[in-house]
């Protein structure tokens, strides 16, 4: 008799399991076959009631919703691209040099941007602010922009 509570204690414990897992993904777990159960028990998901959902997620589940739809809402650039919007975004500042500033896009996944500035660019004043206005702009966009590994 001993062995009949055992396999309840299984049986109960297996139910528990994949009506949890079942309620974590959002769907209903498998029904209990006909021989599987024990005569006069019902299956868990004839009298479980589903709890609303803010109330039945923990909250390492939550985060890890938000962050796979940040990751989601992230675009895909190649350091190229990133490099070339940098240059854009430092272009429409009025005392920008017309040539000699070139940004390099480099590292991943968590990449980062350096600023060149060449001598076409002639007499920069301040250096280190347009070295700072490129690390800004670089980290707004890591923020909106992944870089996309290239082969």
């Amino acid at each position: 008799m001993a062995d009949d509570d055992s396999d309840d204690h299984k049986i109960t414990l297996a139910q528990q399991i994949f009506g949890k897992a079942a309620a974590i993904l959002g769907s209903n777990p498998p029904e209990p076959k006909a021989n599987d159960m024990m005569e006069g028990q019902v299956p868990a998901t004839a009298v479980r009631e589903d709890p609303p959902v803010g109330e039945s997620s923990p909250p390492s589940a939550a985060n890890l919703n938000a962050n796979v739809r940040e990751a989601q809402e992230k675009q895909l650039k190649t350091a190229a691209e990133l490099a070339e919007i940098i240059e854009l975004d430092l272009a429409r500042y009025p005392d920008c040099p017309k040539a000699g500033f070139r940004v390099t896009v480099y590292g991943w996944p968590h990449w980062r941007a350096m600023l060149t500035i060449a001598p076409a660019a002639g007499v920069v004043r301040n250096p280190q602010e347009w070295r700072d206005r490129t690390n800004e702009l670089a980290e707004r966009l890591r923020k909106r922009c992944d870089l996309a590994w290239e082969d």
